[in-house]
């Protein structure tokens, strides 16, 4: 029961930031409020254009969440249909796939999405790919282990020896266990995928947005760190937060 309760409530604090992203204004430039210290209005104080840093957080965590949540969700699909298609498919085409994932993931997933980021002309379109296929390898490895030991287990034996078809398995028994698994995995599955998002665009790969997601508020305030270390801290502490 209390796991329930603490993932509807993680449910609705993701959903509820996605949506700030949404709903709030873009935070006013105020130039005579550059670098404000923080006071009890403004916890996180004024950036060097005298926006408030409390508003940049804000829309900042929402737009970083909901890119990381929009290509999590990428991820999830292509490997629940893949693994889907592999359990129709012959065996040896089973095997012949997860030696190739195992192959992938021997790559690092932060190189496998810095090589795609900085390949692709950089747009949210080539974010998304780049955080997909760095996180992909991982996800489609998961699903195969549970094909495994579907196929091993003792009610899609009998299914088969009452004469159902691997199509009909597939929908009524394997498919409906894995979106199941699936929904788990996502949860464990979002902060990396975050911090992934948050460390290439640290490093320089951009969304496209006009609004600045946290890793890119981390890359253009570190540069204040010694005099106004409130401004890159924001951030940072709201990434670790999420």
């Amino acid at each position: 029961m209390k796991r329930s309760r603490l993932a509807v409530f993680s449910s609705v604090a993701l959903a509820v930031i996605v949506l700030l992203q949404l709903l709030l204004d873009k935070p006013v430039i105020e130039l005579s409020q550059a670098f404000a210290p923080p006071s009890f209005t403004q916890p996180f104080g004024k950036t060097p254009l005298g926006q408030s840093m409390l508003a940049m957080v804000l829309a900042g965590a929402g737009q970083t969440l909901a890119i990381s949540v929009f290509a999590l969700a990428v991820a999830l699909g292509a490997s629940l249909i893949a693994a889907g298609l592999l359990y129709i498919f012959p065996a040896r085409v089973h095997a012949a796939f997860a030696y190739v994932i195992d192959a992938w993931l021997a790559i690092p997933g932060i190189f496998i999405a810095l090589s795609i980021g900085y390949f692709l002309p950089q747009s949210f379109v080539s974010v998304i790919v780049a955080l997909v296929l760095s996180e992909y390898a991982a996800l489609q490895k998961f699903f195969l282990q549970r094909l495994t030991e579907a196929g091993r287990s003792d009610y899609i034996t009998m299914a088969y020896v009452m004469g159902s078809t691997r199509g009909h398995t597939l929908k009524a028994h394997v498919l409906p266990r894995l979106m199941r698994e699936a929904g788990y995995l996502f949860f464990l599955t979002l902060p990396s995928i975050t911090l992934s998002l948050a460390s290439l665009e640290f490093l320089g790969v951009q969304t496209g947005s006009d609004r600045l997601s946290l890793g890119m508020q981390i890359a253009v305030y570190k540069d204040y760190i010694l005099l106004y270390p409130h401004l890159s801290l924001a951030p940072v502490v709201c990434l670790l937060v999420l």
